[in-house]
């Protein structure tokens, strides 16, 4: 009972002496002590140390190691008002923002409620000090093991929607936020590479077209290939990271960026015909759906356009046989991809004159044209039956998506 009094005494001494109120260090000093104290000191503490901190910088420093001791309590209410005042003692002493905040973002990888109470405080603290805030996640709670997730949570949410809300507008701190996430994508997985690319293009600079380096941006997706471990062609890992990086660049070549880079990579350790046989049959057709939407929307150097008409011949010289009554079946949807990007290499006259590929287009036109009366047939029977089942309409679907298929190489060949 004695030491809440002295508590009390003390905050009473404090608020009667007004604008003399830092000459009561004492006073002060006995609140602090009271984090060490009982169950009841330790909640007067947790009210009153953020209370008086401004007026006392000299015990700044012992006053925030009480109030960390205070957020390790295991007294939930006072664990719980210790982390809410962090805030209002950066507002009171912002030169410790960054220690404050390395705290609460250590503090994430608390659970359920404590957990709620520490991502409001943080979430009040970005707002206040946003660029230290940032600076802390990002330097602390990313590249630590163990608060990696809960930090990619806070980032993806309560600070993504701070940008979206307004609360947060100074475009130099979104800009800050941005360079941060580049940074950061050199030592990231798939999944946080997409979120972080998703944040990106989410925010203001991004969609008024300020955002200066999208080059620099697509550079970083495709380096995240081989970023964590070295490139190989038969791990599926790898191949996952290729057709990432191209899904998360789609976007950047649609502003004027060029592929060139991730062609560049294709020609280099994919489309070569040693390396493109190890590819499962549905990671080839994966691949060079990939390859080709980026040779059509990626704005390709002359160079590049060169490059890979030689290496898409030879795989269609691999894929396609050269005679119509050939045993070795075809695998359509790699060829439409083939032969969709071939048809814009047509500037170059030796790709043209190989007989390799002439060959091949003269059994893909007949094929083509068989196997076309075939699917409309199948089609018109496969629809000619009422009611249709699930599997039916499956059945249509995929009839359908064959067609265009063949109906797309049929059309190219038959122009070539």
């Amino acid at each position: 009972m004695a030491e809440l009094d002295a508590i009390y005494n003390a905050y009473n001494e404090i608020t009667d002496a007004g604008e003399n109120a830092p000459q009561h260090v004492e006073a002060y000093s006995q609140i602090i002590a009271g984090a060490q104290g009982t169950e009841g000191t330790k909640r007067l503490a947790a009210q009153f140390i953020p209370t008086f901190f401004k007026h006392f910088p000299d015990l700044h420093s012992r006053a925030i190691d009480g109030v960390f001791d205070l957020c390790e309590d295991l007294l939930p209410v006072v664990r719980q008002a210790a982390i809410k005042s962090l805030p209002s003692l950066c507002r009171d002493g912002p030169q410790h923002t960054i220690k404050i905040a390395d705290v609460l973002c250590q503090l994430l990888q608390l659970d359920d409620e404590d957990l709620v109470i520490v991502q409001g405080a943080l979430q009040t603290l970005l707002v206040q000090s946003p660029r230290e805030v940032l600076a802390v996640l990002f330097t602390q709670g990313i590249k630590g093991v163990e608060l990696r997730d809960k930090t990619m949570d806070f980032i993806t949410n309560q600070v993504v929607t701070a940008f979206r809300t307004r609360v947060v507008t100074d475009p130099e701190i979104e800009l800050f936020f941005v360079d941060e996430m580049r940074k950061a994508m050199g030592s990231v997985s798939d999944s946080e590479l997409e979120s972080f690319a998703k944040i990106i293009m989410q925010t203001t600079l991004y969609k008024t077209g300020a955002l200066e380096d999208l080059t620099g941006l697509s550079h970083i997706y495709v380096a995240h290939i081989t970023s964590e471990v070295p490139w190989n062609i038969r791990n599926p890992d790898s191949i996952k990271r290729v057709l990432v990086a191209g899904k998360l660049s789609m976007p950047l070549f649609q502003r004027n960026i060029s592929a060139d880079v991730l062609l560049e990579f294709f020609a280099t350790h994919i489309l070569p015909r040693n390396e493109f046989e190890q590819l499962t049959d549905k990671q080839r057709a994966h691949v060079l759906r990939l390859y080709t939407d980026s040779i059509t929307t990626g704005h390709p150097s002359p160079a590049a356009l060169k490059r890979a008409g030689g290496l898409l011949g030879d795989l269609l010289v691999m894929t396609v046989p050269a005679e119509q009554d050939s045993t070795t079946p075809v695998e359509f949807a790699q060829v439409e991809c083939l032969v969709l990007a071939l048809d814009l290499l047509t500037q170059d006259p030796d790709l043209l004159d190989r007989d390799d590929l002439v060959a091949r287009f003269r059994n893909l036109y007949n094929l083509t044209q068989i196997q076309l009366s075939s699917i409309k047939q199948a089609i018109k029977t496969a629809s000619s039956k009422v009611p249709q089942d699930a599997e039916q309409i499956t059945t249509i679907k995929t009839l359908t998506r064959t067609q265009t298929i063949h109906n797309n190489i049929h059309t190219i060949v038959k122009a070539s």
